[in-house]
């Protein structure tokens, strides 16, 4: 393994018969420190995860925050003093008859054999000692540490083989249980867009009530693992390299440990029920803000604990997003399906740089008139076929144009039809307001001329190639599952040869440039 983020959990030996949360007196340590060994390049998020991790452990495990003790920046011996004072703590209250537990998490740099913090190394077997010999009923240690990479940053420098903790007697007599979040191999890699690692922002988030499979409002170690298993490997399938998280573990006693009970909103806590499954992205205030959480939250109430305040919700549907303006109010619930939302499709998240695609097809069916281009005609019906693509920088689309009417001469003695047949290109820009599209563009396009006439007189049937350009202005208002009604029109110009009539004999052809005008209205279709 050339690095590996690891999460190792140590369970002590009695487990309760049913589900239980973490114990009253539980003592979380949570390390953190963005600075490795010198060859190692800074991490950004390292210390930043650390908090998020004390954070929900304290607000949905309700640990006390006199029991929560937070290591940012501090090197080897500071850390190793901690961790012996609070187990020095943990043994007097086991003395006095007391249930406890202790949750060691790190985020940094490391290796196969040491934590790096700041130029100095902490070793790994030194670090399990601690925990595991703690006299906590309950021990967890968490180790988040890796290598660094460019457009995601991957945790650690060293290529290394993947330190390993020996579980054949531990198991046996103390119950010790390890999750890894990525297998040997893989790199753990920290999101700028999420401010953090992929797989500890999906622990938190499990733990605010994403990973509650069974809606009983509480999260077991299960659950958080597996659905940090699912969200890991989705974020990490958007980036160079998979992360596949793992796991082995062999708990003593029956039941699961409770790591967060997120339905038991206390303080400045509510709770957001989102919609239907779908993946939601929530930002601090508005569209913009800080990420709070990307979640595909699990079983039918799908709800999420979060601080009170003011958030912006996208939901990620295959074809649109819905988005809502929510504000999540201290013990209570704020639910999405009672909320209005404004939908936002594809195509337009394309146009505006927000989606996750590169572009988006449209079909078109027009119905069209277009001015006089001979002279005996008046306006000519027209019908519109088009396929386009929509891009960041601007709209293609391919049109088919065909057309066919009659006509006759100015003495209504040479009565024909006139067809025309048009295949060409049009280059648009849209600015989306929250009803309505509006785009403005130019055309081309290659035409067949046909003329047959219906008469007794020697006149042959003509045929003539010619072209057309012009402008284009146009608005959309959208009806729901990926129709559009269209409207649109501008001037037109056309170039072809036309015959030259003197006294009623053809004596001549010339080059014809007429410029009318076009308007057009239809569907339009979206995926």
């Amino acid at each position: 393994m050339r690095a590996s983020l690891a999460i190792a959990l140590g369970v002590a030996l009695v487990l309760p018969l049913t589900a239980r949360a973490l114990p009253d007196e539980t003592w979380v340590v949570a390390i953190g420190h963005n600075v490795g060994v010198q060859s190692e390049v800074g991490l950004l998020y390292a210390e930043q995860d650390a908090r998020a991790i004390a954070d929900a452990l304290r607000e949905h495990g309700h640990v006390s925050p006199r029991r929560t003790m937070l290591l940012l920046g501090e090197d080897a011996a500071s850390v190793r003093r901690a961790l012996q004072d609070v187990n020095a703590e943990i043994r007097s209250r086991v003395g006095e008859g007391k249930h406890t537990a202790l949750i060691v998490f790190y985020s940094g740099h490391a290796d196969a054999s040491a934590l790096h913090l700041g130029g100095t190394e902490l070793p790994l077997d030194e670090l399990k000692a601690l925990v595991e010999g703690s006299a906590a009923g309950i021990r967890v240690l968490i180790i988040d540490a890796c290598r660094s990479g460019s457009v995601t940053r991957v945790k650690g420098v060293r290529a290394a083989e993947s330190f390993r903790i020996d579980l054949q007697d531990s198991i046996a007599t103390q119950g010790l249980a390890i999750v890894t979040s990525s297998s040997a191999g893989e790199s753990s890699q920290e999101s700028d867009r999420l401010k953090s690692s992929f797989f500890t922002h999906h622990l938190v988030n499990a733990l605010r009530g994403a990973a509650d499979r069974d809606d009983d409002g509480r999260v077991t170690l299960g659950e958080a693992y597996s659905y940090s298993y699912s969200q890991t490997l989705r974020s990490s399938g958007q980036t160079v390299a998979l992360q596949h998280p793992t796991y082995s573990w062999d708990l003593k006693g029956r039941g699961e440990l409770v790591l967060s009970v997120p339905a038991d909103v206390r303080g400045s806590t509510g709770q957001l029920r989102l919609a239907e499954p779908a993946l939601y992205l929530i930002m601090a205030e508005r569209e913009g803000g800080a990420v709070i959480a990307e979640v595909s939250p699990q079983g039918t109430r799908r709800e999420l604990a979060l601080r009170a305040g003011d958030y912006f919700v996208q939901q990620r549907s295959p074809s649109e997003f819905r988005e809502y303006q929510v504000h999540v109010a201290a013990g209570s619930v704020a639910d999405l399906s009672t909320l209005p939302f404004q939908t936002v499709r594809y195509d337009r998240l394309v146009r505006r740089r927000g989606g996750p695609a590169e572009h988006a097809h449209s079909f078109t069916l027009l119905a069209a008139g277009r001015g006089p281009m001979l002279q005996g005609q008046g306006a000519q019906p027209q019908l519109l076929l088009g396929w386009g693509m929509d891009f960041e920088w601007g709209s293609f689309s391919l049109r088919l144009r065909g057309m066919t009417a009659g006509a006759t001469s100015a003495d209504g003695l040479l009565p024909r039809r006139n067809s025309e047949l048009g295949l060409g290109f049009a280059l648009q820009r849209f600015v989306d307001l929250p009803h309505l599209s509006f785009a403005f563009g130019l055309y081309a396009e290659g035409v067949g001329h046909h003329q047959r006439f219906d008469t007794q007189r020697l006149v042959t049937d003509r045929s003539a190639w010619g072209a057309g350009f012009g402008g284009l202005l146009a608005v959309e208002r959208h009806l729901g599952a990926g129709f559009a009604l269209r409207l649109e029109g501008g001037p037109v110009a056309g170039i072809f040869k036309r015959a030259v009539i003197e006294r009623g004999a053809e004596v001549g052809t010339e080059i014809a440039t007429p410029l009318t005008w076009w308007a057009a209205g239809g569907l339009v279709w979206r995926q």
